[in-house]
């Protein structure tokens, strides 16, 4: 008898602190089952909204905000962003940035996670970022290379349908080529380890958002069973069913805000919560969906203090960061007016065509002082002697002959001035066109149509 009573009190034992290890405060009820809708994106790469170059663009943070606010939930929503917001290292990258968080606190979103973009740029402007940013930025990846304390809180606690939902965002060091400055990048392993026990005390559910392959997605879920959905990641494409591993549920979505990713599912009202009757979409961003009025005033606001803000690009002794370390360019640009006198039939051609009107696009937008735009509607933006915002449209504007054949001015010198050079242009051919003319931005680009169009020989 005596030994069924102790085997008894040590379930009790056992039941009782399993209680305490799992929910919110001890002894407190389970809470009632609840429907909960998680929104998702990742790898929003700058995309505000579509650029609008041509027509049948998708995405944009302009978009996601009106297929938001349509949605039907009558329920708690939770919005998150896996990480590759920011497009790239530059100043302008990063005063985008702040928009970008702007518009997503406008829709609601919890947490940003820091992705491999976000982990290029120095440890002090990581913490300068989220000083200003209107959304919590979070990582458990990111620490300091010396002391190797996390730069941003590693994690986020919110609740939703009565339970204390625990975000923790990580990123894979095999996705981060080069941290920036002062920055080390923990192994996933490490990161999440660091945090899960103080989670798992604090929270009923966990949810991770982690900026990683496919392969490392599923090994995670395999390998912490605490983790109730994992939302990824650097892929190459967004899931398109949903992925169960162990007791946890994998998704993952990319593409430029071009597709945002739904689970809607019901919380438990177990200890520790799961996500019961899962149902997964994607959803493509179409050019159908309007573009949300207060988004677009959100973009007009960036490139407004874009056009007044002096930027690195503009300083014309800036080094070109292609180029090979001691070497000088052995030409530089002229303008595409240079070129009609010897090439009077070519250079009708060129004025005839879009490459010819090319910065009038960008003036009707307003995007003409973006550099986001400029590269391809202008002739060597960034490079040595090439554009530069200061100059408006009084020179080097427009897809001008040097956007393609390089800089002319040995040509011009021998063949007009009688000067001995060496100098050749390079051949030019399909791949050169694609430097601009990818993706949406031609939906495909094919020579042999493209071509005639501003088709043109020696002369």
């Amino acid at each position: 008898m005596k030994k069924v009573l102790l085997i008894a009190l040590g379930l009790a034992v056992v039941v009782a602190a399993a209680a305490i290890y799992y929910t919110r405060s001890p002894g407190a009820k389970p809470a009632a089952a609840q429907k909960l809708t998680i929104h998702f994106t990742c790898d929003t790469s700058g995309r505000l909204e579509p650029c609008g170059c041509f027509t049948g663009q998708h995405g944009g943070l302009t978009r996601l905000m009106t297929w938001l606010e349509a949605r039907p939930e009558r329920h708690d929503t939770l919005m998150v962003d896996v990480g590759g917001a920011l497009a790239g290292v530059n100043d302008y990258d990063l005063i985008q940035y702040r928009y970008l968080a702007r518009g997503y606190q406008e829709m609601g979103f919890e947490a940003l996670n820091m992705g491999a973009a976000e982990a290029a740029i120095p440890a002090k402007t990581i913490a300068s970022l989220s000083s200003t940013s209107a959304v919590p930025l979070v990582s458990a990846s990111l620490v300091d290379a010396t002391t190797r304390k996390e730069i941003l809180d590693p994690y986020r606690i919110v609740e939703k349908g009565g339970r204390r939902i625990g975000i923790l965002g990580v990123v894979s060091p095999t996705s981060v080529t080069d941290p920036g400055e002062g920055l080390a990048v923990l192994s996933l392993d490490e990161a999440i380890g660091r945090h899960l026990p103080a989670l798992r005390e604090k929270t009923d559910l966990i949810v991770l958002l982690a900026f990683a392959k496919e392969a490392e997605l599923r090994r995670l879920a395999r390998d912490y069973y605490e983790l109730a959905l994992i939302l990824g990641g650097d892929v190459g494409g967004p899931a398109q069913d949903m992925i169960r591993e162990n007791d946890s549920i994998v998704l993952y979505t990319t593409n430029e805000a071009r597709t945002v990713g739904t689970l809607t599912a019901t919380l438990d009202g177990q200890p520790r919560t799961r996500l019961l009757d899962p149902v997964y979409e994607i959803t493509l961003l179409e050019e159908s969906i309007p573009q949300h009025v207060d988004l677009q005033e959100l973009v007009r606001e960036f490139r407004d203090e874009i056009r007044s803000t002096p930027l690195a690009v503009d300083d014309p002794d800036a080094v070109d960061p292609s180029a090979i370390p001691g070497v000088q360019p052995p030409a530089t640009y002229v303008g595409s007016a240079t070129c009609q006198s010897c090439h009077p039939k070519a250079y009708e051609t060129w004025e005839k065509s879009g490459h010819g009107h090319a910065f009038e696009t960008l003036e009707k937008k307003g995007s003409d002082a973006d550099p986001h735009c400029i590269q391809c509607h202008t002739v060597g933006f960034g490079r040595p002697s090439g554009y530069r915002r200061p100059f408006g449209k009084e020179k080097l504007v427009d897809v001008g002959c040097e956007s393609c054949h390089g800089p002319a001015s040995e040509h011009v010198a021998h063949f007009r001035d009688g000067k001995k050079t060496a100098f050749k242009f390079r051949p030019v051919g399909p791949g050169d066109c694609v430097t601009c003319h990818h993706g949406e931005f031609s939906r495909p680009f094919d020579w042999d149509k493209f071509w005639p169009l501003i088709e043109h020989g020696k002369e």
